[in-house]
C-alpha cells in the first residue's frame, strides 16, 4: 500500500503531544546544563532550567511550524509529497 502525505495540519502540530515531548527533552537538557556546583539556591537553578526549556520549546516549535508551512506550500505549487510504502505483516 502506498501513502503520500500532501498536507500537514499546523494546528495538529500545536495541540498534539509534540510540544510536551519537546518541553520534557529541553527541560532535562537544561537541568543537566544548569546544575553546577555553586552556592546558587535550588529555586533559582530550577527557574533558570524551566525558562531555558520554555525558550527552547518555542524555538523548536516555530522551526517545525515553518517547516510544515513550507512543505504545504511546495506541495500546493505542484511538488510531490513524501511517499511511504507500507506492507501488511502477518
Amino acid at each position: 500500500m502506498r501513502i503520500e502525505i500532501k498536507k500537514i495540519s499546523i494546528a495538529s502540530l500545536l495541540v498534539s503531544a509534540l510540544p510536551v515531548i519537546i518541553f520534557i527533552i529541553s527541560f532535562i537538557y537544561s537541568l543537566q546544563a544548569v546544575f553546577t556546583p555553586s552556592a546558587v539556591p535550588f529555586f533559582n537553578v530550577l527557574m533558570q532550567a524551566v525558562l531555558i526549556a520554555i525558550a527552547k520549546t518555542v524555538i523548536i516549535l516555530v522551526c517545525v511550524i515553518v517547516g510544515a508551512f513550507v512543505y504545504n506550500l511546495l506541495c500546493a505549487v505542484g511538488m510531490k509529497g513524501v511517499k511511504f510504502d507500507l506492507e501488511d505483516v502477518k
